[in-house]
């Protein structure tokens, strides 16, 4: 598209929405003279799994974990670490 026939793009835009419905009636490749880079950190989230557990045995975990002032997960995954490292 030619420069002088696209519309302006905004220094700002209202809300999230806004940019949602900007781009989805405009192509980025339009704009390539108007971008710039940026760097952005991006730390990996741990992987989570499944794990099917009986209703008394969550039960029991939550309750525990809560006494020790931990979340599920990181007191499951104490519980779990203790466990493999006396195997």
């Amino acid at each position: 598209m030619n420069k002088n026939n696209r519309d302006l793009l905004p220094n700002e835009f209202e809300s999230l929405e806004a940019v949602g419905e900007f781009w989805d009636t405009h192509s980025a490749a339009d704009y390539w003279d108007e971008m710039e880079d940026v760097e952005i950190e991006i730390e990996p989230q741990r992987r989570r799994f499944p794990v099917l557990l009986k209703e008394g045995v969550y039960q029991r975990v939550a309750q525990a974990a809560a006494a020790d002032h931990l979340s599920l997960d990181e007191f499951v995954n104490r519980l779990i670490v203790k466990e493999l490292e006396r195997a």
